[in-house]
């Protein structure tokens, strides 16, 4: 089913309608149509989109959708496209921008400054524009979307392996004791990073390095996407000490057991730290945001 976008959605006059998750399916398959190279499935959408501060708008067809969400701030809120996207059968005819277009209506309606595209972390799919996607950059500037810089993924063979230094061990955050060191080490210095910390804690997919009964390093893969690593942070009393490599390796191991010939590392920062390991640029994507005009009370 689906019902009719309120205020600030696609309502009538924008001829669109509000997706609700039993479509999810019909979103899996417009994606696989419309974007086929990057193998999202299910579950990568289902943790990503219909959130309770987002919306999914798209044609009753399924000829197209788009997802945004919500993010508060430290000085307002921020809306993001977590995706859009077309089927190839209706594209050239409008239907991208007109969805921007109403998601920055959305957007605008629901107290939103600006919109940008990707990049609405913790859940997120991408960091922002695939660089090599010509469409989706004209795209981009045709709704009225800035430029304002650029992220990078890195890839790197499954195969690393490399020892943690001496006293410290590579745990699964399984036991309660070393969750709960893991997410304290976060939460002091890397505050942003919980929620997706405490989903891969959950999922069993977060990897903590342990010196002295206590985490001195995290790194977490397929919290949004499989095979993407991140987030992944050593304490900064302990890096360059080689805690960092330790973990990638473990980080690598467990991918390569799952299947994956490479880890994505996706929106890197450090980007040295990882190309000393072997890991080369595999992804670059251009950040856009558009200011949005609020609508006025009557």
């Amino acid at each position: 089913m689906t019902d009719r976008a309120g205020a600030g959605g696609a309502g009538a006059d924008g001829g669109l309608v509000r997706w609700s998750v039993d479509r999810l399916g019909d979103l899996v398959a417009l994606v696989d149509a419309g974007l086929p190279d990057e193998g999202l499935g299910a579950d990568d959408l289902l943790a990503t989109t219909f959130e309770d501060d987002g919306v999914v708008l798209g044609p009753a067809d399924g000829s197209g959708a788009v997802a945004v969400v919500r993010r508060p701030t430290g000085t307002g809120v921020v809306a993001a496209v977590q995706v859009v996207v077309v089927d190839p059968d209706a594209r050239r005819r409008g239907l991208g921008r007109h969805l921007l277009d109403e998601a920055s209506r959305w957007a605008a309606a629901d107290g939103a400054s600006h919109l940008v595209l990707g990049g609405a972390a913790p859940w997120y799919l991408w960091p922002g524009v695939d660089a090599t996607a010509t469409p989706a950059l004209c795209l981009a500037e045709a709704s009225g979307f800035a430029p304002r810089g650029c992220e990078v993924n890195l890839s790197l063979p499954t195969t690393l392996r490399v020892d943690p230094p001496s006293g410290v061990t590579v745990a699964r955050a399984l036991e309660e004791a070393t969750a709960s060191s893991a997410q304290a080490l976060i939460a002091e210095h890397w505050p942003q990073w919980s929620a997706e910390v405490g989903r891969a804690v959950e999922q069993g997919t977060c990897l903590v390095a342990m010196a002295d009964d206590r985490a001195v390093g995290v790194a977490c893969h397929s919290v949004n996407r499989p095979g993407w690593l991140g987030p992944m942070a050593t304490d900064p009393a302990r890096q360059r000490a080689g805690v960092g490599a330790g973990l990638v390796s473990a980080v690598c191991e467990d991918l390569m057991v799952a299947g994956h010939e490479r880890a994505e590392i996706a929106w890197v920062g450090p980007v040295r730290f990882y190309a000393k390991l072997g890991a080369t640029v595999s992804r670059v994507f251009r950040t856009y945001a558009k200011a949005l005009e609020q609508a006025r009370p009557v």
